[in-house]
Parts: structure tokens; sequence; C-alpha cells
């Protein structure tokens, strides 16, 4: 699947069912999970991996557009979450 963030987008913080990665074709990829402190930025050639289950926000840095290719183990699902439970799994 092709990932593609406008400028400055973040998704809502979430989690997916199932093992992901994201590779960077171009523009800055923002990623930020339930263990980081901060947004990490990944350029373009980096492959970003993401564990079942785990709760995270990404998108595109404010200065330009960013597109991925996304990666799956299983089918896609979504699941957004609400502030009391990114809170908790925060802290």
């Amino acid at each position: 699947m092709l990932l593609d963030y406008p400028a400055d987008h973040i998704t809502e913080w979430h989690d997916h069912s199932f093992t992901h990665a994201a590779f960077v074709l171009d523009g800055i990829f923002v990623n930020e999970s339930q263990f980081d402190q901060t947004e990490l930025y990944f350029g373009p050639g980096n492959f970003v991996c993401g564990p079942k289950g785990q709760i995270m926000r990404h998108g595109a840095s404010p200065e330009q557009d960013c597109h991925c290719y996304f990666l799956t183990d299983q089918p896609f699902s979504l699941h957004y979450l609400d502030q009391e439970t990114v809170a908790k799994a925060r802290h």
C-alpha cells in the first residue's frame, strides 16, 4: 500500500492488529510511539517498523509531503484510541 501524508499532517493516536513497516520514499516521515518521549524523524530510504498492538501516530513533517510504502503481515485494520487510553500507555 502507498501512503501519502500531506505536509504537516499527523494521524491521531492508534494501533494496528498486525506487525507493519513503512519504507520512506520521499519527504520526512514523522513517527511517535507510546515509548518515545518526542517525535522521531526519518528520511528517504529509512525502514520504520511497528509491532502489533503498539500505540503510535505518524505523518509528514511541516516542510513537505511524505510518501511511504506500507507493508503488513496481515490484512489492514486501524483502531483509533481515546486520550485516556493513550495517557495510560505512555506513563
